[in-house]
């Protein structure tokens, strides 16, 4: 029994029991996880690490007092400038979060606004990669329509 045991769990499974299917991507690196979470953000630094970039991501929150009901008495005249009013819209403010991106090609500047996706751990602090540059900084797009090399150089005769 004991023997029977052992040769079913170690027995080979055949292909066609395997129900599972991954979606290949085009852009999938020996790091990215089937599920990864895609966050956008803005490249913040860059070059200062090798295939390291550091990406800020913003969060935008909305204020759980403001949506609290007012706790006056119905006939007291609200000011229009109080928070604590129902009628006024709930206010929203930013969290940012820095994240250290795996960039391979080192293809990024600061100011690029990416689309970044949670992998498996490449260092002890990276913990996503760069899937692409979705608008590039002010910086590349002036390089890119500078005249390219100038005037030849003039010679002496």
């Amino acid at each position: 029994m004991n023997t029977l045991l052992r040769t079913a769990l170690h027995a080979p499974r055949p292909a066609a029991a395997c129900t599972c299917t991954r979606a290949a991507s085009s852009s999938a690196s020996k790091y990215t996880l089937p599920n990864g979470l895609q966050l956008k953000g803005t490249v913040i630094a860059a070059g200062r690490m090798a295939q390291t970039v550091s990406v800020q991501v913003e969060r935008r929150m909305t204020d759980h007092k403001t949506l609290k009901a007012s706790t006056r008495p119905s006939f007291e005249i609200a000011s229009t400038t109080d928070s604590a009013d129902p009628h006024t819209p709930a206010q929203e403010y930013s969290r940012h979060t820095k994240f250290l991106v795996h960039d391979p090609d080192s293809a990024c500047v600061v100011g690029d606004q990416v689309l970044i996706r949670n992998c498996r751990p490449v260092s002890a602090r990276k913990r996503f990669e760069l899937v692409q540059v979705t608008k590039g900084a002010r910086e590349r797009v002036e390089s890119h329509h500078a005249p390219q090399g100038g005037a030849p150089p003039a010679s002496t005769a």
